[in-house]
């Protein structure tokens, strides 16, 4: 009987303290897994001018299109003021700085992305 009483008093422990319970190790060691799964977030620049929106944000508050700070960043000020551009322009309206209105503002287009080249040749010869 003794020994019944002290098995389940080690039992009891053992279970109120949570040891030797995998989800109890797993629940504590998951956030630091989930940390650093998620990817980091780049830090914002500081407020830059000479970017093509800086330029842009420029040139459409010059032209008395853009009313808000020159943040080099695409906002919804900025995009309103390229519609407003675009469309005094006589350019298709998308509120974005695409090559067609990138080249009436004098800024230089943008290169479309470079593909990667993947491994192996899935068109080529193949032994």
């Amino acid at each position: 009987m003794l020994r019944k009483s002290l098995l389940l008093a080690l039992l009891t422990a053992f279970i109120l303290t949570g040891f030797g319970s995998p989800t109890f190790t797993a629940a504590q060691e998951a956030p630091a897994a989930e940390e650093s799964a998620k990817p980091k977030k780049k830090k914002p620049r500081a407020n830059n001018p000479n970017t093509d929106y800086g330029k842009a944000q420029q040139m459409l508050k010059d032209a008395g299109l853009y009313q808000g700070e020159i943040t080099g960043y695409k906002n919804p000020e900025t995009t309103e003021a390229l519609r407003k551009y675009q469309e005094q322009n006589g350019l298709k309206v998308t509120g974005t700085l695409n090559n067609e209105t990138r080249e009436k503002m004098g800024l230089p287009k943008r290169k479309p992305p470079v593909k990667k080249k993947e491994e192996g040749n899935p068109t080529g010869p193949q032994s």
